[in-house]
């Protein structure tokens, strides 16, 4: 699925840009262009966009409302990743670079994944 929009257009993407600058210094999406170009290919790859992404992995508490990440939905978008690692044919340190960008995102946007989940 492409994209209706920019990449950097959607919110959880300005996040984990903010995330980032205060975190790092500087404006690192753009000093390094290729994490956006691995957000999109995964996005592309899941078949959703960035909000959505971040969106599937929390649910709401039917009797209060309150918002909870899933473990369910966190091991589902785990096993995307290990799916996006393997088909862009990448191994080692080159792959597990990749695989972390889309961490850094899901982590600058509040869902907690560690890198031995993937």
């Amino acid at each position: 699925m492409a994209l209706e929009r920019p990449i950097d257009d959607y919110e959880s993407v300005a996040a984990w840009a903010k995330g980032l600058r205060e975190q790092w210094g500087g404006d690192p999406l753009a000093e390094e262009p290729e994490k956006l170009r691995t957000l999109q290919a995964f996005c592309e790859f899941a078949d959703t966009d960035p909000d959505a992404l971040v969106a599937f992995c929390f649910l709401r508490r039917k009797a209060t409302g309150e918002r909870f990440a899933s473990v369910k939905r966190r091991a589902a978008v785990a096993e995307q990743l290990r799916a996006f690692r393997a088909e862009s044919g990448l191994t080692g340190t080159q792959a597990r670079a990749r695989v972390s960008e889309v961490l850094s995102f899901l982590i600058h946007n509040g869902v907690l994944m560690n890198p031995g989940m993937v």
